[in-house]
């Protein structure tokens, strides 16, 4: 019995590129509505037919009943769910935990391109753990106990741990307001990473983006995950961890559209789509 998936479409508007579809993989304690607000609409209006799926147990997916034992494992098998229902092989852009997620898709997998926000790197969170230790303890504490369902972060303290310092009030609601547990399971699956199981991943076309103002994931992370991928990892300044969110959004995607346009993807002929009023 496969789970039912919340996978939010927001198609072409103008004229529809010739290319592969986009589907964004959110991060942990999110789902798909991080990419609603702005990325979906934004790239939907450059010509791309866009996807956001909520993996298993989040958003309006199936299976919160069941979250705590969802392992990464399951989360890959949502992505081949969602790339069955688009019924075409997309480029994919994972956030955070939804990068570790989409590494280890490609393990096995292929893909046109994929490009990766903040990921959480091939070796997973025990090095992000140790900082927050070590610069940030009380956010650790607070981060562990809303994950246990005992602590309700104030959005001064989700501003601080996931955004810029002048994100916002709207966003930081909106944060407060949506953001749900983590599967205990995928936590420990990103945490107790064995290196010498850690697979090899087949070229391909990669962007590895990370944010200077990040708490969770540092620019050696980013590296990390850039070489898993023979790439250059980038840095980009006066950002938050929620880099689709945050201050400066826009700032990742038309870096993000630099790339997709690197790839050489053509322009159908004239064709107008217009999205739903």
């Amino acid at each position: 019995m496969h789970p039912r998936l919340e996978l939010i479409h927001e198609a072409a508007q103008g004229t529809e590129r010739d290319a592969p579809p986009l589907l964004f993989v959110h991060g942990a304690f999110c789902a798909a509505w991080c990419w609603q607000r702005t990325f979906l609409p934004w790239f939907a209006r450059q010509g791309f037919d866009c996807w956001a799926i909520s993996l298993e147990g989040h958003g309006d997916s199936d299976g919160q009943q069941y979250l705590s034992a969802i392992s990464i494992d399951d989360y890959v098998r949502n992505l081949d769910a969602a790339v069955k229902r688009i019924k075409r092989t997309p480029i994919m852009i994972g956030h955070s935990m939804g990068g570790f997620v989409l590494q280890q898709y490609l393990t096995s997998r292929t893909l046109p391109a994929a490009a990766f926000l903040a990921s959480v790197p091939p070796t997973g969170l025990a090095s992000s753990s140790l900082r927050l230790l070590t610069q940030a303890p009380g956010l650790l504490l607070n981060l562990n106990l809303y994950q246990q369902g005992s602590y309700n972060p104030a959005e001064s303290e989700l501003r601080d741990l996931l955004l810029s310092h002048d994100a916002p009030e709207a966003t930081t609601a909106l944060l407060t307001q949506c953001c749900q547990q983590e599967s205990q399971r995928a936590v420990m699956d990103m945490t107790l990473v064995n290196p010498l199981a850690i697979r090899p991943i087949q070229p391909l076309p990669a962007l590895v983006l990370g944010a200077a103002e990040d708490m969770l994931i540092s620019p050696e992370d980013v590296v990390a995950t850039a070489e898993r991928l023979d790439v250059n990892a980038e840095i980009l300044p006066h950002m938050g961890h929620m880099m689709m969110l945050d201050t400066r959004w826009e700032r990742t995607a038309e870096r993000l559209l630099q790339w997709l346009d690197t790839l050489h993807l053509p322009q159908k002929t004239e064709r107008s789509c217009h999205a739903p009023a």
